[in-house]
């Protein structure tokens, strides 16, 4: 709080304690602020008349925190605040000390009383970029904090202590990252497309840099549930259990078995990633709900990691059963089509002791696969095949 005076005396919500000034002419027009009992809010002056009028959005932390850095623009966090509503404060422009508050929604407002739509709070500017190796060390506390997964990576080009690298092996790096945590998340998906919703709920934002050989900072783009849980928490987990079973295949397999098979696909995708560039990475990984995970992979672990999937998991198989849409079945050439409930088209090979003798399409079904994934040495790409090997109609 600003000084040990109230700046301002509101019926509904007490005194008021400048913390962060964000707006200032002749006096502070947009600012942060505290109540006696630590509610926090964003203040804005819409109305500078005898009767001044002002917002005061309710929020939360970490939601201020996300707000302050920019993530979020001004006219969208009053637009859509987090808590529903806001107050809308009128004051004597001489005198702060009877303020009175009426609480509204942020469909009561005219355009007119909200922030310009490209206007950003960016009060920390850039020294929030460069993540000191003290404040990493408190991940656990931040991500408390904002209520958001942190992932930090440390990079050590060649087993040294390198603070620069090439942009387009980072950016190979932050894609590949996304993508094997993209398709842990799908976990009921067959193949390597993942619908947009899964995307949303595990995005990882760059956040920062610090001092370790080259490390960064990926922050989730959503902020956890009430219980400090969340989609993204169950793919870095799964993430950082595939990294922790390095050359044990068993440990590999068990971990895979119920997500989707192009998981195989594209973790050893990274893994190659790093062995082309000759590089280890240290891993550390924060949840909101106090979960900390710290693992390291040398060069040799990734190098091993290869040799083993490439040895005992050259072709994958596992058999799932789906609720789709049948949209073809040719029982000339043994083969079917369906659409999955996210809209992805699957086609392959009946089985042998499907009975397709009676059928009218389309027509609701329940179907049991046989996936095959073929793992393509030379040119890295995945081959899948699909066999129906079971077919019920509903």
């Amino acid at each position: 709080m600003k000084g040990e005076n109230s700046y301002m005396n509101i019926d509904l919500l007490g005194n008021i304690y400048i913390m962060d000034e964000i707006i200032y002419y002749d006096k502070p027009l947009t600012f942060t602020c505290k109540n006696d009992i630590g509610n926090q809010y964003i203040a804005s002056c819409i109305e500078l008349e005898e009767e001044e009028q002002w917002l005061f959005l309710p929020l939360s932390e970490a939601r201020l925190t996300q707000v302050l850095r920019g993530s979020i623009t001004a006219y969208n966090a009053f637009k859509n605040p987090e808590t529903g509503f806001l107050w809308k404060v009128f004051l004597q422009a001489n005198n702060y000390s009877f303020g009175k508050a009426k609480r509204i929604q942020s469909s009561e407002l005219y355009e007119d009383d909200l922030p310009d739509k490209d206007i950003v709070y960016d009060v920390y500017g850039e020294e929030v970029f460069s993540i000191k190796s003290d404040e990493r060390n408190s991940i656990v506390q931040d991500s408390v904090k904002e209520r958001r997964e942190f992932l930090d990576l440390s990079l050590e080009m060649g087993e040294s202590h390198v603070h620069e690298i090439e942009a387009a092996f980072l950016g190979k790096v932050l894609e590949s990252t996304q993508n094997v945590v993209n398709i842990i998340g799908h976990k009921k998906g067959v193949n390597g497309k993942v619908p947009k919703h899964i995307k949303e709920e595990n995005k990882l934002i760059y956040s920062g840099d610090f001092a370790a050989s080259f490390g960064f900072r990926l922050k989730s783009n959503n902020l956890a549930n009430i219980l400090n849980e969340s989609d993204l928490q169950d793919s870095l987990t799964i993430f950082m259990n595939l990294l922790e079973s390095k050359s044990n295949t068993k440990k590999i397999m068990e971990i895979i078995k119920d997500l989707n098979p192009s998981v195989i696909h594209h973790y050893k995708n990274f893994l190659n990633l790093l062995k082309n560039e000759n590089v280890s990475v240290k891993t550390y990984c924060a949840f909101p709900n106090e979960n900390y995970r710290h693992i390291n992979i040398s060069i040799d672990d990734i190098k091993k990691s290869i040799k083993a999937l490439d040895s005992e998991i050259k072709e994958y198989t596992k058999e799932d059963t789906f609720q789709e849409r049948i949209v073809a079945i040719d029982t000339t050439n043994k083969t079917f089509k369906f659409i999955s409930d996210d809209d992805e088209t699957i086609s392959g090979l009946i089985g042998e002791n499907v009975n397709t003798d009676e059928y009218r399409l389309p027509k609701d079904a329940r179907v049991k696969l046989n996936i095959k994934i073929k793992l393509n040495d030379f040119t890295g790409q995945e081959n899948i095949d699909y066999e129906l090997v079971e077919l019920i109609y509903e």
